[in-house]
């Protein structure tokens, strides 16, 4: 986290702006800050008109620019203070601004004369300072007041500690902040995996609606598939096959989220086998899925709701009945698996509110789509949400889409 924290996004720049104004004014000191590669991040704080008019000149200028570079480099490599003088003959020192060892920033101060004679402790880049300009230049020179080295070293120590002190507690309360963050996010995963096994539950509980002998309903059930085959009711003995099938199914006891999406496609098939055999021609479906998506992973238990629901608005209540369609097709390196069909659709405000679980606080019987949605979410991330599209016109139907992520593909042989 530390390389990317950036100096005007750790503190309040406007924060930094009046101390460093509140500064320049108490020492008569110029200073700016700057961003670890030297782009001012303040404004200029009582600069001396001796070095805007210098700083005019393009050559000059340039040489500022190099005193300010070098000035930052040296307060980096020696980690605290450090006073030089520049190439116009005046005083400046850089502060460096660290969080752990690392360089964000630097102040840089100065524009002042020093009376003290030459001092060893001086940096060396303006040590042969050479310059004739105009007399207004010469004039603003003289204008500039002068400072023991004691005072300037003074102030530089005196910002530098006030600047460690605010960067400092900033990267604390970040450093806080970041972990309660972290703290926050793992209560939400884990309220989501307490609530996504309750909710898997009561689908489970609702597949099942009775607890009965497992053992005793299937020896009931082969029971009268074996008399049907012995009566020659073939159409019988495969209903309570395809029967039996959906209940071992609904039966699963391992604690898996997910199943084959070839698993799925056989669970429903047997339920539309069934629903044909109460509906007649009033009910048509098509399984359109390539065999070599059977073994992408996919939630327990995903497309059950969504073809219940059609069963129930779609064919129970139209004479004529209607139609649904299952397919599946590769996008990118995702897999969409489309339930589409032809009854009068749904209302834009409550597709949202089936979404969102409003329609669910309001009947606790409609969990079906809500609940496949939050599955959904939590498996995969809010890119894998529930997709519902209608144009709520009659006979146009509703498009159910669920994305799911693929990893690998087999094809069967």
């Amino acid at each position: 986290m530390i390389g990317m924290i950036q100096l005007d996004k750790l503190i309040d720049v406007n924060v930094l702006q009046n101390i460093q104004d509140s500064f320049s004014d108490a020492t008569k000191i110029s200073a700016i800050t700057v961003k670890y590669n030297g782009e001012p991040i303040t404004k200029p704080s009582n600069f001396t008109n001796f070095c805007n008019l210098i700083r005019k000149d393009e050559k000059m200028a340039s040489m500022c620019h190099k005193c300010d570079a070098y000035g930052g480099v040296q307060s980096v490599i020696s980690g605290k203070p450090y006073i030089y003088k520049c190439h116009a003959g005046l005083y400046d020192f850089g502060v460096p601004i660290m969080i752990e060892d690392n360089y964000v920033g630097a102040i840089l101060c100065g524009q002042v004369k020093i009376k003290d004679n030459e001092d060893e402790r001086i940096g060396n880049f303006g040590r042969n300072t050479n310059w004739n300009y105009s007399k207004e230049i010469h004039d603003a020179y003289k204008q500039i007041k002068s400072k023991t080295y004691k005072e300037v070293e003074d102030a530089a120590n005196l910002i530098y500690q006030m600047s460690k002190y605010m960067v400092d507690s900033e990267f604390l309360r970040v450093i806080r902040e970041e972990l309660n963050n972290k703290s926050t996010k793992l209560m939400e995963e884990e309220n989501k995996r307490i609530e996504l096994e309750r909710d898997l539950k009561e689908a489970e509980l609702k597949s099942l609606h009775n607890q009965i002998n497992s053992h005793f309903m299937f020896n009931s059930i082969n029971t009268i598939a074996n008399m049907a085959r012995l009566e020659k009711a073939y159409e019988t003995e495969e209903f309570v096959y395809n029967f039996s099938d959906m209940i071992k199914y609904s039966l699963r006891k391992d604690n898996s989220n997910t199943v084959y999406l070839e698993e799925e496609l056989v669970y429903i098939e047997n339920y539309l086998k069934i629903q044909k055999t109460r509906f007649g021609d009033r009910l048509e479906y098509t399984l359109d899925v390539d065999n070599k998506f059977y073994n992408i992973e996919c939630p327990y238990m995903i497309l059950q709701p969504i073809v219940e629901n059609f069963i129930k608005y779609v064919v129970e209540p139209r004479v004529h009945g209607g139609k649904i369609e299952i397919k599946a097709y590769k996008e990118n390196k995702r897999l969409i698996v489309d339930i589409c069909d032809n009854g009068d659709g749904i209302n834009k405000n409550k597709i949202k509110n089936i979404l969102e679980g409003i329609e669910y606080l309001k009947n606790k019987n409609c969990i079906g789509l809500y609940n496949i949605n939050k599955r959904l979410i939590y498996l995969y991330g809010e890119e894998y949400k529930l997709q519902i599209h209608s144009s709520n016109k009659k006979y146009e139907g509703t498009l159910v889409r669920i994305v799911l992520p693929i990893e690998k593909e087999v094809v069967y042989v």
